[in-house]
């Protein structure tokens, strides 16, 4: 059996209704009524990191120490821009590394500052693009120039930083401190926002096409392929009208206001930027066929969290795994002589997204002639929440907290989320349970989409099952 070549193509953020809506994504969509599509995966983490270190070891996020650590009181935390963090060891016996000792050639494409050859992540690829990183600096050079030093200098640059912000901010009056803290968040905000794309439809999405149009013509190897592709682009910040603040902290802290108007235009802008990126699918798959690559292959569509707007009054993803995060698209399709087998295989069994792992390996093996044979069916599939990503101004936070009420509200709303939360799916129901003092959560997903009615005091030994099949503690 002639080995097939993987192509998968990682749409960052995309939730499962949207993805699937035919409105916004034309091609996904197609792909979904034309393949085989399922409408209960559960990714195993709730951001970039966690899910990504999950998929490509075949491990649960909390049995990962580098990635299930506390990034948010750890220093240094978590800052894409300052921080060199590697989120799997690097003897790690990756997905990619074992495509290639199948015989595989390997490739990343990644717009995404965690998903590169400096996190690990990427070990086990035989090329590496860090797309990302040359995107960014075309929005605006000049900021990552004058950010520059930072990079360089690291940890001893940022305590500088932060000694001397103590040392200014000493004696300022609570409320002109509050004022300035908040003015300076802001424009940091959009500062960076400038310098990554935020403000455009294309975050890199194009260059990693162009990327990937020298790799086929130049660098192509005639072996079997695995090519990883992420698209960053469903990612906040979005967009949106300036006026909209796009900090959540903002607004999990209660500083801002989390209106219907505010979530309907920031939702109203990630889908303009689904849309663009459905174009890109569009043309990626073309670009695939147009070199031979699609004459026997296996392309999967899928994302490594979704997204929330408001639901449970929470605000974008790296929070407890609601419905809304944790369910994702994901599309098998096979092509054969450049042209899409049709199957209009629609799966509403519950499945974990690593089986991806075990299903993309059976595939390279030759031992199975397409994915659906190896996608466990779950009886009881988990997302894991492990704490906040968002950890780059702990430092700052904890010396502002007792000095600015803003500083403080923040520092309270991060350390709140920042706490382990997992939510396990059988059939309808989805248990969210804390690992804290908070009271669970039960929902019947069929009765409750929008997880509106909490009935776990009614169903209290379900809810003590569920723990148990998908071995946590209660």
């Amino acid at each position: 059996m002639k080995k097939k070549n993987v192509i998968v193509l990682l749409l960052d953020t995309a939730r499962v209704g949207d993805a699937y809506d035919s409105r916004v994504m034309p091609t996904v969509s197609y792909l979904a009524r034309s393949a085989s599509v399922y409408s209960n995966a559960i990714a195993p983490g709730t951001w970039t990191a966690t899910s990504h270190a999950a998929l490509f070891t075949d491990r649960r996020v909390s049995a990962i120490p580098q990635v299930s650590r506390d990034f948010f009181r750890c220093r240094p935390g978590i800052d894409p821009w300052l921080v060199r963090l590697q989120f799997l060891p690097s003897n790690a016996e990756t997905l990619a590394a074992k495509t290639s000792k199948l015989g595989y050639s390997s490739m990343l494409l990644s717009n995404n500052p965690f998903l590169t050859s400096f996190t690990n992540i990427a070990a086990g690829f035989d090329k590496v693009h860090d797309v990302w990183m040359d995107s960014n600096l075309k929005y605006n050079k000049s900021l990552v120039d004058r950010v520059s030093f930072v990079i360089n200098g690291g940890a001893t640059a940022r305590e500088r930083m932060y000694k001397i912000t103590g040392a200014m901010t000493r004696l300022m009056p609570k409320p002109v401190l509050d004022s300035l803290y908040l003015r300076l968040r802001n424009r940091l905000t959009r500062g960076v926002a400038s310098a990554d794309g935020t403000y455009q439809l294309d975050r890199g999405a194009s260059d990693a096409l162009n990327t990937l149009k020298h790799y086929l013509t130049y660098d192509y190897a005639y072996d079997p392929n695995f090519i990883f592709a992420n698209f960053i682009e469903p990612h906040e910040n979005y967009p949106a009208s300036k006026s909209v603040p796009q900090d959540k902290w903002l607004y999990l802290s209660g500083i801002e206001e989390m209106t219907e108007d505010v979530t309907t235009k920031l939702h109203t802008a990630y889908l303009k930027r689904l849309h663009y990126l459905d174009g890109i699918v569009k043309k990626t798959l073309g670009l695939l066929n147009s070199h031979g690559l699609l004459d026997n292959a296996a392309v999967v569509l899928a994302s490594d969290h979704g997204q929330l707007f408001g639901e449970h009054n929470l605000l974008y993803h790296a929070l407890p795994p609601y419905a809304g995060i944790a369910k994702v698209p994901l599309v098998i399709a096979n092509y054969e002589n450049g042209k899409l087998v049709k199957a209009h295989k629609r799966f509403e069994d519950t499945v974990s997204l690593l089986s991806l792992h075990r299903a993309i390996l059976g595939v390279a093996s030759g031992n199975e002639e397409n994915m659906d044979r190896s996608i466990k069916k779950e009886a009881y599939a988990v997302s894991e929440h492990t704490g906040i990503c968002e950890g780059w101004d702990e430092q700052l936070l904890s010396m502002l907290k007792n000095r600015s009420s803003y500083a403080m509200r923040i520092y309270k709303a991060k350390s709140l989320w920042n706490r382990h939360a997992t939510s396990i799916f059988h059939g309808n129901l989805e248990l969210m349970h804390f690992f804290d003092n908070r009271k669970d959560e039960l929902y019947d997903l069929e009765a409750d989409p929008d997880e509106r009615n909490n009935i776990i005091d009614a169903n209290r030994s379900t809810a003590s099952e569920l723990l148990r099949r998908a071995n946590l503690s209660a």
